[in-house]
Formats: C-alpha cells, sequence, structure tokens
C-alpha cells in the first residue's frame, strides 16, 4: 500500500520545573493512504503527544529530541521533525494537508463567534473558494455532516448546540480542505453510547467518500475495534504492540494488551461477578521504571529479566509485532 506518515524511533520530551519528562520514547509506525490506524492505552501514555509531535504543535517546553516523521505529501517527501518553526511547509501541514479533530469541542470552539464564521475561517485560510460563496459551502459542509437545519445552524454559537452537534461541527470545519489525514483524538468521549455510534459512522463514510486515512486515538477498545484496520497499543511513551485489528483482537500478546481486553466489561458475564481491572497505577514519567515499563503491573513478570531488561520488538507473526520477554 502507498504510504503517507512513516514515523521511525521518535522521542519527545518536556522541560519542566521537576526535570527533563520523556512522553513518547523511540516510537515506531506507518500510515498509509486510506487507512484507519488506532492508537490505544491508558491516560498518560503518550498517545496524543504523538500526534500533536506529528503536526508540530507541541507546546514551547516540548521537542522532538530524536526520530523522524516522513510525510509524503503530493508536492513531495519531507520530515516533520526538521522542520523550522517558520517553514512554509508547516502550513500546508496544518489544517491543509492534515486536520484534526479534538475531544472536547466546547474548548476548541471559540464562544464569541459563530460556528459558520469559525468554519468559514478554516476554508478561506485553507482554500480557494471565494468569499461570497464561503458560506454557502460552510452550510454544505454542515448538510454533510448531517446536522438538521444547516442554514440555521450556521448563524448559532457553540453554546447554542449539543454536544453530539459542536463534534459534527468539528468534523465539518476539519474537512474543509479535504485534508488527507484526519487525526481523531479521543473524539466520542464525553458523548453518550448512541451519538457516539453516529459520529463513528458518520466519519467512516466521510473516509469512503473522500479517500482520506484516519489516525484513531482512544482508550476505548470497543470504538478501536469498530473502526481502525491496525492498532499499536502504547505504555508509557512505547508501542508495545502493534498488528492488524483482527489479529490483536483474536491473539493479544503483550500482558498489557491482554490485561486491557480482560477489563473490558462484557454482556455474557455473571450478575454479581466484580469488575476486572489493572492492578496499579501508570508510573510517574520522571521516573520511567528499569527494564520493561510494564513489569511492576504485569503478573507475568520474570525477576531478573524484565526488571532489568528492555524488551525489543519482535515479530510474534507477520505485521504483528511485540515487545515482550515472554516471547
Amino acid at each position: 500500500m502507498e504510504k503517507l506518515v512513516e514515523i521511525r524511533d521518535l522521542v519527545v520530551r518536556f522541560r519542566t520545573d521537576e526535570g527533563i519528562v520523556s512522553a513518547v520514547n523511540g516510537i515506531s509506525y506507518d500510515i498509509n493512504v486510506g487507512e484507519t490506524l488506532g492508537i490505544v492505552g491508558e491516560s498518560g501514555c503518550g498517545k496524543s503527544v504523538s500526534s500533536n509531535a506529528l503536526m508540530r504543535i507541541l507546546p514551547e517546553n516540548g521537542w522532538i529530541e530524536s526520530g523522524s516523521i516522513l510525510y509524503h505529501s503530493q508536492k513531495g517527501t519531507f520530515d516533520v521533525a526538521r522542520l523550522s518553526p517558520r517553514d512554509k511547509r508547516l502550513e500546508l501541514l496544518h489544517g491543509k494537508e492534515i486536520a484534526m479533530i479534538f475531544q472536547e469541542p466546547m474548548t476548541s470552539f471559540c464562544p464569541v463567534y459563530t460556528i459558520g464564521n469559525q468554519i468559514m475561517e478554516a476554508i478561506r485560510l485553507h482554500t480557494d473558494i471565494p468569499k461570497s460563496e464561503q458560506k454557502g459551502y460552510a452550510v454544505e459542509l454542515l448538510r454533510k455532516v448531517r446536522i438538521a437545519k444547516p442554514e440555521q445552524r450556521v448563524d448559532e454559537y457553540p453554546y447554542q448546540l449539543s454536544g453530539g452537534m459542536r463534534q459534527r461541527a468539528m468534523i465539518a470545519m476539519a474537512l474543509a480542505s479535504h485534508p488527507r489525514l484526519l487525526i481523531a483524538d479521543e473524539p466520542t468521549t464525553s458523548l453518550d453510547v448512541t451519538v457516539q455510534a453516529q459520529i463513528l459512522n458518520l466519519m467512516k463514510d466521510l473516509q469512503q467518500e473522500y479517500g482520506m486515512s484516519i489516525m484513531m486515538i482512544n482508550h476505548n477498545f470497543g470504538v478501536i475495534a469498530e473502526t481502525t484496520d491496525k492498532v499499536a497499543v502504547m505504555y508509557l511513551g512505547r508501542i508495545v504492540e502493534m498488528a492488524d485489528t483482527a489479529e490483536l483482537l483474536q491473539n493479544p500478546l503483550h500482558p498489557y494488551t491482554s490485561d486491557l481486553f480482560r477489563s473490558i466489561p462484557q454482556v455474557t458475564d455473571a450478575r454479581g461477578k466484580k469488575l476486572e481491572y489493572i492492578h496499579g497505577n501508570v508510573p510517574d514519567a520522571y521516573s520511567i521504571p528499569a527494564g520493561c515499563p510494564y513489569h511492576p503491573r504485569c503478573s507475568r513478570a520474570q525477576k531478573g529479566l524484565c526488571d532489568r531488561v528492555m524488551p525489543q520488538p519482535r515479530e510474534a507473526a507477520p505485521g504483528h509485532t511485540v515487545s515482550c520477554h515472554l516471547l
């Protein structure tokens, strides 16, 4: 398949009052054209930081320490990690080639401008559509994401829309320039289950229509299973397992992946059965454990090995890589 993004050995760090934090520690993955990649893991594992590094929207105290982010644009291939902040190619990335849907649209939309004004700003910045036609295009985008009465909604403010409608409007703004890659950072977390399903189905339909790739960041394996082609499981800034979605669901090999599956409530569970959970918490990024970062919580850890030696990625099956000594 044709590759759109190739990330190799990416390391992202932050400077804080307490010291240097390594948020992403040498991850590698590809995103193919028209493919959906899922990134899953607990909060604090580096999922969002890796996507922000891809778009080069890290905060001032963050930087890419090493590694490469090769982006195959229609105007040539370049390494996003090596671009200077004033490079014109970053303008090509931000909104034109890559768009992002954030977790909470209410904090992403400006409350003092109408939905239409904010969508038209994206249209003005990233397309050649004449000013006289921009509002009509904004209405058409709202209609495409299935917002009822788009001619009325385009002049309303974010607080006048429900959570599901705001998320649809966020998708409409992201699609204004027909991006080649859409990064969805937990886009359905704050929505109820029925609206979640509608949003996910909408994204599938729009992906087929526009032929775009999607990076789906989520902590919900149910969402990942329904929407992705392949999955990367992240823990403490590292990818511990990666495989095609069907392969991973049928044959999870890393203890962390197995524990995540085990902690998902099942409708077939016996009444009164206690919910399974992963013992302990994600370690502090200031003091990453020696050896395998998951060994303090792993019930299968081998003393003298897992707590001392960092496991390297191994291919357990074609396209299925795992970083674990148990293999």
